[in-house]
């Protein structure tokens, strides 16, 4: 079964810019989910660069990025209590228009599933980010490393997986 979270967007401190917004997706493939079993997790990843952050890159000479990143999510009625998604993404060019994807994939993990009750699973607070970026005049790589955390709104974000799944 495959569990995915809506668009959640997070704040990014890159060095020489002020925070910008990005968004990210996140599902989960849950395989051999059986009461009080372990089963295994599969995580996958986007994130996307808007428009105006890579018009930002753009402007400051960068035609490509390449990197890592990873977060963490939440689990109930399972343990352990939490797990990771992230990974190293392949370089990525940054374009003149459109937006800039980042999808990663991984790490395989396993969970023992509660006796009863419900699997849930929700995206954590944060983003750790190694990233290099591809300066168009000089040939070189610039490495950076990048927060990100959860952005605050109102009403805030629901950063669960939907659907919650029923341990029977």
């Amino acid at each position: 079964m495959t569990v995915q979270t809506g668009v959640l967007t997070y704040t990014c401190a890159f060095p020489g810019f002020a925070p910008q917004a990005t968004m990210l997706t996140a599902q989960l493939d849950v395989t051999d989910l059986q009461p009080g079993q372990p089963f295994t997790v599969v995580p996958y990843a986007t994130q996307v660069f808007p428009s105006s952050l890579r018009a930002l890159l753009r402007g400051a000479g960068y035609d490509a990025v390449r990197g890592s990143y990873s977060g963490s999510f939440t689990v109930s009625g399972a343990t352990p209590p939490s797990g990771s998604v992230g990974g190293d993404f392949p370089e990525q060019p940054i374009g003149t228009t459109g937006t800039v994807t980042l999808p990663v994939a991984g790490p395989i993990q396993t969970f023992t599933a509660d006796p009863a009750g419900t699997l849930a699973f929700a995206m954590g607070p944060s983003l750790s980010e190694g990233l290099q970026f591809h300066r168009a005049s000089t040939g070189a790589w610039v490495v950076w490393s990048v927060n990100c955390t959860l952005k605050v709104t109102n009403p805030g974000q629901n950063p669960a997986f939907q659907p919650a799944i029923v341990i029977s």
